[in-house]
């Protein structure tokens, strides 16, 4: 009779209760944007439930050790950002997980480009003016990121270094706080996402001066790249979003969450939605997700150690 009671729970259809999405990031940034929009749609489309739980801190190590150490059988999984999976795996000698060994990624989102804002009492209007009043005024301009180690940090200190300046860097636990703060003043500026960075800009509470992209994108067209202007080398940083799951879990589960996200990405109103942000849908299967993301861990890997950046 057990055997039987046994056989018949493994037979249940996937999924027979709601899936946790953990968000390793406060609310109000872009992976809760993204986040929030593929499980309500997942909801319309696949019939699913799915929670969006936020569990921030340590540059996303706490939601991400959260979803390595879970039950591998699909109904926990992670948002999980190049911040967790790409940089910091790249900087961080320490980390509570090893992504490799614990992770089995389902598919990309989304990406973005990062863009170069300031607050708008900084006198700077193009990379070459802020350069020049940063080597005017010595260690009076900081910089927010989302944290430690992650891609906007490693941004930061990469354009520091090129552009032979004095910057301090003000790690935060996640977007909406880094806003936060430079929009106030209390830090002078800042390398976000284009996506969350966009309604701060459009609104006039934060001033463009170049995007981390090969060509201008289309959500700030009048904004120019590094590279227009004089500093190469940056084009490749983008910032992603995807789906992971914890290594163990079955592979008809990860296949069938693959099948089910791919749809949701290919929906008109979600690439729509994500493109206003600056968000561009990237869907994927298993095998191109999880190749794509080993080769950014060997790229980060290799611009950490040329960047000097390592941390405990």
């Amino acid at each position: 009779m057990g055997a039987a009671t046994a056989s018949s729970v493994f037979a249940q259809p996937y999924p027979s209760k709601p899936i946790t999405l953990v968000n390793p990031f406060p609310p109000g940034g872009t992976a809760d944007f993204v986040g929030r929009l593929v499980a309500q749609k997942l909801g319309e489309t696949a019939g699913w439930k799915v929670i969006v739980d936020n569990k921030p801190g340590a540059t996303g190590q706490i939601g991400a050790k959260f979803v390595a150490s879970a039950l591998p059988d699909g109904y926990t999984v992670l948002l999980g950002p190049s911040s967790t999976h790409a940089t910091g795996p790249a900087v961080f000698k320490n980390l509570p997980y090893d992504v490799l060994r614990d992770f089995m990624g389902v598919t990309m989102l989304g990406s973005t480009a990062n863009v170069l804002a300031v607050h708008p009492a900084v006198p700077a209007n193009t990379v070459k003016d802020l350069i020049a009043y940063a080597k005017a005024n010595p260690g009076k301009l900081a910089y927010a990121s989302t944290g430690d180690g992650t891609g906007l940090h490693i941004t930061g200190e990469m354009f520091k270094d090129a552009a032979g300046i004095d910057l301090l860097h003000v790690p935060f636990k996640g977007s909406a706080p880094a806003m936060l703060a430079v929009i106030g003043g209390d830090v002078q500026m800042v390398f976000e996402n284009i996506s969350g960075a966009v309604p701060n800009i459009k609104g006039g509470r934060l001033r463009a001066i170049a995007v981390t992209s090969a060509k201008r994108d289309p959500v700030l067209p009048e904004v120019p790249t590094l590279l227009e202007s004089g500093m190469p080398g940056f084009e490749t940083l983008l910032s992603w979003f995807s789906i992971f799951v914890p290594a163990a879990t079955p592979r008809d589960i990860v296949h069938r969450q693959n099948t089910e996200i791919v749809k949701v990405l290919n929906l008109p109103e979600v690439r729509e939605l994500m493109l206003a942000r600056g968000l561009e849908p990237r869907p994927m299967s298993v095998e191109q997700f999880n190749a794509q993301w080993r080769s950014d861990l060997q790229r980060y890997a290799a611009i950490a150690k040329k960047a000097k950046i390592s941390l405990d």
